[in-house]
């Protein structure tokens, strides 16, 4: 039953829809709940009785109950009327991790918009309750196995509201969806880069620029750049800077990563990157096929990260 009613109301879906989907009175389905369908029962048997026994009372309590009923199913049905939907902004996760899919839900009607529950297969149900005039987030969270690109499949809207004696619903497709990026490797090797203008025999080799100064180690710092004389005073662990004066450029190459697979391979360099994220050191990343110039922050990380999610994939 319940997959002959999905698919009855998702056969017009044939693929994502164009923002904000609202939800029309014709694209919204409605069944009774258990509930209603004993409460239906109950009244067929009153009413059967009512007749048998010319019972005034009888009739007017079948009647009476049997109006609430009728009433409630419209309420249900107004509920879901007229909402609009439209995606948020996602953010890329690591694969294992959870992605979350922010949509947002608008109220254009002056009547409040009560327990309404978005979900379906692929991730838990969230409630939440629209004001009238007034637009909410709600956040869909799907637990993740394997890098690329995620897509939010359909997505059932419903409310039972206001007596549970109805289920009204509709299914909605979002153009909603995120990168998974490789797993970093745990226990992955400090990064080598190949520098720009070296020969290649030395290309795991930092460049040797002009010094400039000390700071503290971090995590993914190459061993040769840290300062010995400082740790052997006992005055902690430095590590040499060098400013950019030499002209080497260095590089995350896809060859220097040496892995067993090509997963490993990926979650390496994944690591490499986070690692110079860390470290603030200017890098670019060369794989098959793609060539990003060097260079940092929030927005280089993610485009090397995405470049290694989309890998052999079609974007």
């Amino acid at each position: 039953m319940t997959s002959l009613a999905k698919k009855l109301s998702t056969r017009l879906l044939r693929g994502p829809e164009q923002e904000p989907v609202i939800l029309h009175r014709r694209r919204i389905y409605i069944i009774p709940t258990r509930y209603g369908a004993l409460l239906t029962c109950l009244l067929l048997l009153m009413l059967v009785g009512s007749i048998n026994y010319n019972n005034s009372m009888g009739f007017a309590m079948t009647f009476l109950v049997g109006s609430i009923a009728i009433i409630s199913m419209l309420h249900a049905h107004r509920n879901l009327a007229s909402l609009q939907l439209r995606c948020g902004n996602t953010r890329s996760v690591f694969a294992g991790q959870t992605a979350v899919f922010p949509l947002l839900i608008r109220n254009p009607n002056a009547l409040d918009k009560v327990s309404i529950v978005l979900g379906n297969d692929d991730c838990p149900s969230v409630f939440c309750h629209v004001a009238a005039s007034s637009t909410v987030t709600a956040s869909l969270s799907i637990s993740t196995r394997k890098r690329g690109k995620l897509a939010l499949a359909q997505v059932k809207i419903s409310t039972e509201y206001p007596l549970s004696l109805f289920h009204a619903w509709s299914w909605v497709h979002l153009p909603c969806s995120c990168i998974i990026y490789p797993t970093a490797e745990k226990n992955a090797p400090p990064p080598e880069f190949e520098d720009q203008g070296q020969a290649q025999g030395n290309r795991n080799q930092r460049g040797q620029e002009d010094f400039s100064g000390l700071r503290q180690y971090q995590a993914g710092d190459a061993i040769k750049t840290i300062s010995w004389k400082h740790s052997a005073r006992g005055s902690g662990i430095y590590t040499k800077q060098f400013s950019g004066s030499g002209g080497h450029t260095r590089w995350l190459n896809w060859e220097v990563a040496e892995a067993k697979n090509l997963e490993q391979r990926l979650s390496r360099l994944s690591q490499w990157i986070i690692q110079c994220e860390n470290a603030n050191i200017e890098y670019g990343l060369r794989i098959p096929g793609r060539e990003i110039a060097p260079g940092n922050g929030h927005q280089h990380r993610h485009l090397c990260l995405s470049a290694l999610a989309l890998f052999g994939q079609q974007d």
